[in-house]
């Protein structure tokens, strides 16, 4: 049987991979085009607000000062802007429009013209203070303003229709310049932060999408494994059943075999025993095969009691000492004391530690070492450790030691490692690896002490048939 688990991953994590980089990079460019597009219309919508405002505030001006020329010059209905000249006049309206350059600094300067054109009073900002300084009528001309009539607003001093004169209000462009300015630099700090929140939000939202398409990909392999394992349990029930009874009828023919050749005379000690006592010896390993097979693909449910876990690893030790011995490898105990109870289902953990305990003899010379120790983590979980000092995992075959049927080991069936795992697993624990070639190899297993649940669930579909 083929172990389809890591291609099926590996299909599965290169698209998805991709796939991730390709949306994050789509969603990243949509969201800087969509910030650089919202900064441009909005700094064009701030300069012309800003221009609508200011005019409309130069303009708000202007017909004021128009309707305090108007009252200063009317003589009964009748308006005389003449008037204006005179010296007392002249000052009055300067006050007014004194006043106005004070409270509204956008205003550059003020000119009041008769009917003709003529100038009667101008009053314009001095640059570096920023106070009223040129008055008067005539003289010389108001500096040219850039821009021109699009920053000067007028308004007719009498009647709309007929007006006897004019006051014109011109806009400071390099103050409305500054403003501009200064609103938009709050403007990019806004966008600025707005944009910060905005990625910070796609980040958080695309982390979570990854990870439920991590969790979904998880939950379609468990899925699929599930399905190959009840495959593999319904296909491993029938092949047990159609070789484990040849088998045992073949060991029963020959172990009556054997009795009737031990009964004739002259055939003892021949050759014909040793092919009896080898082919029954291969008859075993191949009964063997099958129960590990079985016990791979239908394995039960663990049931959960609390064990001493240092008085079942003695066990264990103890069961094998005697074939370490015959191997000439050296098996030591190194227990910590205290270990507080583990729930585990003794028999399935029994097999999985000899599992690992008899691989390691298997790799081991003579005069080898294996040390089976108990340790307590930091975080809650308890670790029991198979450390040898054999010739460790090439790093080539590391991540496939754990791969049903696999071994580089003479007569290995490739399944006592896949087991080891499948038990720890069940139990809500892992095995993790570590090995240096030439120094050894340790295998640790990671359990937790309790089980509110059962950590791995049996299958439905591998229910005995």
């Amino acid at each position: 049987m083929e172990d389809n688990t890591r291609p099926v991953r590996g299909l599965l994590a290169a698209p998805l991979e991709g796939e991730t980089i390709r949306a994050l990079v789509i969603f990243l460019g949509l969201f800087l085009l969509l910030s650089a597009v919202t900064g441009v219309l909005a700094s064009r919508e701030l300069n012309l607000r800003a221009l609508s405002r200011q005019l409309e505030v130069a303009k708000d001006e202007a017909e004021l000062l128009a309707e305090a020329a108007a009252s200063l010059v009317r003589d009964r209905d009748r308006i005389d802007i003449g008037r204006i000249r005179q010296t007392q006049k002249q000052l009055s309206l300067r006050r007014i429009i004194d006043e106005h350059l004070v409270k509204n600094p956008i205003v550059r300067h003020v000119e009041v013209v008769d009917r003709s054109g003529e100038r009667l009073l101008f009053v314009a900002r001095d640059p570096r203070t920023g106070l009223p300084t040129s008055t008067g009528g005539g003289g010389a001309e108001p500096p040219s303003l850039s821009g021109s009539d699009e920053h000067l607003v007028r308004a007719a001093i009498g009647s709309a229709g007929k007006p006897d004169g004019e006051v014109r209000v011109a806009v400071d462009p390099d103050l409305l310049q500054r403003q501009v300015e200064a609103w938009r630099a709050s403007l990019r700090r806004w966008v600025a932060v707005a944009a910060t929140l905005g990625i910070l939000v796609l980040l958080v939202s695309f982390v979570y999408v990854l990870h439920l398409i991590r969790k979904n990909r998880k939950l379609e392999q468990s899925r699929l494994a599930a399905e190959r394992r009840s495959y593999v349990g319904l296909l491993a029930s029938g092949l047990a059943h159609e070789i484990r009874n040849p088998l045992n009828a073949m060991n029963m023919n020959l172990q009556m075999l054997e009795e009737e050749i031990h009964g004739l005379p002259g055939l003892d000690g021949g050759d014909h025993i040793e092919l009896l006592v080898s082919t029954k010896s291969e008859i075993k390993r191949l009964e063997r095969l099958v129960n590990n097979f079985l016990a791979y693909a239908r394995p039960g449910q663990p049931r959960f009691e609390p064990h001493d876990l240092n008085g079942l690893l003695g066990e264990v030790a103890r069961f094998l000492q005697a074939d370490f011995q015959q191997s000439q490898v050296h098996l030591a105990l190194d227990l910590e004391p205290l270990l507080p109870t583990v729930e585990i289902d003794e028999t399935q953990f029994k097999q999985a530690l000899m599992n690992l305990l008899v691989n390691a003899r298997q790799v081991l010379k003579a005069g080898g070492h294996v040390t089976l120790r108990s340790l307590a983590s930091a975080s809650g979980e308890v670790l029991v450790e198979v450390q040898d000092d054999g010739p460790g995992i090439p790093v080539d075959t590391r991540e496939k030691i754990f791969e049903v049927f696999y071994s580089n080991r003479g007569g290995g069936t490739g399944l006592g490692l896949p087991i080891a795992r499948q038990i720890v697993e069940r139990h809500g624990g892992r095995i993790e690896v570590e090995s240096t070639e030439g120094y050894g190899t340790t295998f640790r297993i990671c359990l937790p002490r309790r089980h509110e649940r059962v950590a791995s669930a049996a299958p439905a579909a591998q229910a005995a048939p």
